[in-house]
C-alpha cells in the first residue's frame, strides 16, 4: 500500500470534432475498462484561454495575465 493513495493514469484523446479530453483512471484498469470510461465520457465546462471577444460565449474565457 502507497502512503499517498493508488496510483492513477491519465488517459487523453482528442474526439471526431478535434476537441481534447483527458480522464482519470485508476493504475490497475484493464482495456476494457478504459474503453468504457471513454465511451461514456460527457464533456463538461471547457476553459479557453483568450483575448477574443468573438469566442462563443458558451465557452469560459480566462484573460491573460
Amino acid at each position: 500500500m502507497q502512503p499517498w493513495g493508488e496510483c492513477c493514469r491519465i488517459v487523453e484523446w482528442i474526439n471526431r470534432n478535434g476537441e481534447y479530453s483527458c480522464i482519470a483512471v485508476r493504475g490497475a484498469a484493464t482495456v476494457a475498462e478504459i474503453r468504457e470510461r471513454v465511451r461514456v465520457h460527457r464533456n463538461g465546462q471547457r476553459h479557453t484561454l483568450t483575448d477574443d471577444p468573438t469566442t462563443p460565449a458558451n465557452r469560459v474565457r480566462l484573460r491573460r495575465g
